[in-house]
């Protein structure tokens, strides 16, 4: 059974409109599509809710990550082990992949507490397409946190983490 979505005006007491069905493409309209990441599924934590890192994608650490396509990071913030990031990009014809990459070392800042270099690899798989989208995304920063713990010796610490295109870094602490 197909609900029926109904958009309208309402000009001088008539009112004028359609019934659409969702999924479904009327001729000469364009499609409108949210990254999967995007949009709301039952798995999606509510808000106020704590994020699992089991409901996050992995941190991948790798020698000397590097940037794909272009994408903006808009926003971040941590959350006990997770990392959140609001990104956009151009596309809108083809599926994009988000990877969050570290070289698993730590750097020192001026005031010499430990910085880990983040980096986004975003893969538009070839899209040109112009639409801007739009996608939260949710990474799991235990990878730091035990890597950390190793080398310090310490079960808690406090590191900053870096990415291109963010004013400042992130502070996570564990």
């Amino acid at each position: 059974m197909r609900k029926l979505m109904w958009s309208g005006l309402v000009l001088s007491g008539l009112l004028v409109g359609c019934a659409n069905a969702p999924g479904k493409q009327n001729p000469g309209e364009p499609q409108v599509e949210q990254d999967a990441a995007a949009s709301p599924s039952a798995e999606a934590p509510s808000p106020g809710e704590a994020v699992k890192p089991a409901d996050a994608l992995p941190l991948q650490v790798a020698a000397n990550p590097q940037p794909q396509d272009p994408i903006n990071i808009e926003g971040a913030k941590v959350t006990g082990d997770i990392l959140t990031l609001n990104v956009s990009h151009g596309g809108g014809c083809a599926e994009h992949t988000y990877t969050l990459a570290w070289d698993g070392t730590f750097q020192k800042n001026a005031s010499a507490a430990p910085v880990a270099n983040l980096v986004m690899i975003h893969n538009a798989n070839g899209d040109r397409c112009k639409a801007m989208k739009f996608a939260e995304l949710r990474y799991d920063l235990s990878p730091i946190s035990k890597t950390w713990a190793a080398q310090a010796s310490k079960g808690s610490g406090t590191v900053e983490l870096a990415l291109p295109g963010l004013s400042a870094p992130v502070s996570y602490s564990f």
